[in-house]
Formats: structure tokens, C-alpha cells, sequence
């Protein structure tokens, strides 16, 4: 079984209405619409689609941050959303990292102790380990060990997100899911993270859930692309050759890239 499964999952939302009558039911959005994902071990699948596509709301169910409505999710053989699979087993296991890295880092808290924070609650009998964690996260996002001790404020937003990711490398999980998590830094520092998380996943065989509206990034780090349009999964590729892709969409995303030759 693959280490991350989505089967036939689907996620609708009530509509609100001032003029709904009493009897009649109330109308709802299909924001996700029976999606089938996989995710192995050691790999990386991106997540492409325009902005109200439906990957944030795909990643927050993984998380269970919200509710299905419908399908399932497996983390290898246990349901996420089955009681069997404790909160606390499944943020270890699976970690988020999102765009906004000043939201995701405490403005009073100095880098060390942001990073020490997980680790002492993921492996609070494991004390005289600490610092060779933290040491291990610091070189693994290829920080220097002086911005320990700044804050958030003093560092730039490439520094934030590499923090950030510090951070879910922490609790040793086995898949990060990454959700625009390089969007808005500028060209050299988003070649320089992806550069680095190549690194991290052959050394740590991890799996990366790549969440992107940019194609050039997916390109050079995922194994292989699923393309959502409308809530749904539309295609999925591992070579970028426009001449093999099927779904119109997908076809006018490779071709504004001006790609048409296989990697």
C-alpha cells in the first residue's frame, strides 16, 4: 500500500442563504470531487492548479483540519480520519508547511526555541538528545547556527521558510506537505530551497506533497504532477512532453511554460 492514499475523497460546503425557505434543503459547493491521490515512500508528487482549484482545501483534509464529506484517506494502512490514527501520531507522521512563514513563527520567540518547542513535545523523554536534534534540523535547512538566536523579525523571508521547515523536519515525520511554501520568496532564494529540498528527501527518504500554481518549481523537484481543475484531479504526468498530455488545461500550463521536450 502507498504511504499516503486518497480514495474517492470529496469535500462539499453548505451555501448560505437570507432567502432559503424552511422545507427546501441547503445548496451546497463541491470544492473537492472524488480525488484519488497517491504518495510513496521517498517520493514527490506536486500539486498544480489555478488559485479556488482545491489543493489547500485537499491539504487541510489531509491534516484533518477540516472534515470529509465523503472517501477516505490512508496514512499506509490506517484511516486518518478512523480513531485508531491519534492527532498526535498523525501531525508527527505528516507535517504542513505553508506559504505565510511569519504566521507559523512566534514574533517573541527566538529561532532555537521555535525549533526546540516541537521537539520537546514529540520527544519529551529524550531530553539529553535535544540539542543533537536541533543541531541536526539547523544543518539539515543549511542554516548557520548564529540565527539561533534571532528573531523572526530579524531574518529574511527565505531565512523564515527555511525555519519553518526546520521545524517540520523536528518530529521526524515520514511525508511534508508543502502548500505554496516557496510562492512568495524571489527567484535565487526559491531555486536555493528547492536545491536544498532535494538534499533533505534523498537523505532522509522523505515523501514531499508539492502544492504549486508554479510549473518550473514542480518540474525540478517532483517525481511526478497531478493537475487540479474545478475540485477535480484532471491528469497526472511525469514527463513534459506536451504532446502526451490529454486535458486541455494541462496542455496550455506546459505549453505558457514553454516546455515540449521530456526532461
Amino acid at each position: 500500500m502507498s504511504l499516503l492514499q486518497l480514495c474517492n475523497v470529496s469535500k462539499e460546503y453548505r451555501l448560505r442563504s437570507k432567502k432559503r425557505r424552511l422545507l427546501k434543503p441547503c445548496s451546497t459547493f463541491k470544492a473537492i470531487k472524488q480525488v484519488n491521490l497517491s504518495l510513496e515512500k521517498g517520493e514527490c508528487v506536486g500539486l498544480i492548479g489555478e488559485s479556488g482549484s482545491g489543493k489547500s482545501t485537499l491539504a487541510r483534509l489531509i491534516m484533518k483540519l477540516e472534515p470529509l464529506t465523503s472517501g477516505e484517506i490512508f496514512l499506509e494502512e490506517q484511516a486518518v480520519s478512523g480513531r485508531q490514527l491519534k492527532d498526535l501520531v498523525l501531525y508527527k507522521r505528516i507535517q504542513l508547511v505553508l506559504q505565510d512563514s511569519s504566521t507559523a513563527l512566534h514574533p517573541k520567540m527566538k529561532v532555537k526555541d521555535c525549533l526546540l518547542e516541537p521537539i520537546k513535545n514529540f520527544f519529551p523523554s529524550e531530553k539529553e538528545k535535544w540539542d543533537e536534534m536541533l543541531a541536526r534540523v539547523v544543518e539539515l535547512v543549511e542554516l548557520d547556527f548564529t540565527y539561533l538566536t534571532r528573531f523572526p523579525h530579524q531574518l529574511s523571508g527565505g531565512q523564515k521558510q527555511r525555519v519553518c521547515i526546520a521545524k517540520a523536519l523536528a518530529v521526524q515525520p515520514d511525508v511534508i506537505i508543502f502548500d505554496e511554501s516557496i510562492a512568495s520568496l524571489d527567484y535565487d532564494s526559491q531555486v536555493s530551497i528547492i536545491k536544498m529540498l532535494k538534499t533533505i528527501q534523498v537523505k532522509e527518504q522523505l515523501s514531499y506533497l508539492f502544492i504549486t500554481h508554479d510549473l518550473q518549481s514542480s518540474r525540478e523537484l517532483c517525481n511526478r504532477v497531478a493537475v487540479m481543475y474545478e475540485g477535480e484531479i484532471v491528469e497526472m504526468f511525469d514527463q513534459w512532453d506536451v504532446n502526451q498530455l490529454k486535458h486541455p488545461y494541462t496542455r496550455s500550463l506546459v505549453e505558457t511554460l514553454n516546455v515540449n521536450v521530456i526532461r
